[in-house]
């Protein structure tokens, strides 16, 4: 099983550089669930903040 840290490995031109648009694809793929979590516990998250003295 290869780490999700390497998404880039065997996803290249033949130049040797990344295709960009899979780079793009698999940031997004990381960075949308994690949105959409903050997005639905936002109101959870902001009172927890507000709670705890943190300013």
């Amino acid at each position: 099983m290869r780490p999700p840290s390497a998404p880039t490995n065997g996803y290249t031109n033949p130049q040797g550089l990344p295709l960009n648009n899979l780079v793009a694809a698999g940031a997004v793929r990381y960075v949308v669930p994690v949105l959409l979590l903050f997005l639905v516990m936002r109101r959870g998250f902001v009172r927890g903040v507000s709670s705890s003295g943190l300013k």
